[in-house]
């Protein structure tokens, strides 16, 4: 995925809606350090104009259209983690190191790999 956003916590925001911020910019700096040849994104969950279109793009490249749409579609879910378009967890269920292990295998024998959280 190119072209992605900034995460934005928003003051007075519920924490409960998405991934805490601190979580994003943990697994954030994990994926950097450790695969710095990672494309890594934070994009919010509310963006769905870009988000949608890019997961489906990513997702369908590797998948049938139906299952490409399917992980588009929960792309939108707060904290949800991409790996080249497909839902691969949850940041906080995951946690920093849990995110490190599933794009480091996700990314295992590609050229490219793209991270969205």
């Amino acid at each position: 995925m190119r072209g992605g956003i900034c995460f934005e916590h928003r003051v007075g925001g519920n924490e409960r809606d998405g991934a805490t911020p601190d979580a994003v910019a943990a697994a954030y700096r994990l994926l950097h350090e450790h695969l710095p040849g990672v494309d890594v994104q934070i994009v919010g969950a509310d963006n769905v104009a870009f988000l949608v279109p890019a997961a489906f793009r990513d997702a369908r490249r590797h998948a049938g259209t139906l299952t490409a749409l399917r992980h588009a579609l929960h792309s939108t879910t707060p904290g949800a983690v991409l790996v080249d378009g497909v839902v691969v967890g949850d940041v906080e269920a995951l946690g920093p190191e849990g995110v490190l292990a599933v794009v480091r295998q996700a990314g295992s024998g590609t050229s490219s790999t793209a991270a969205t959280v």
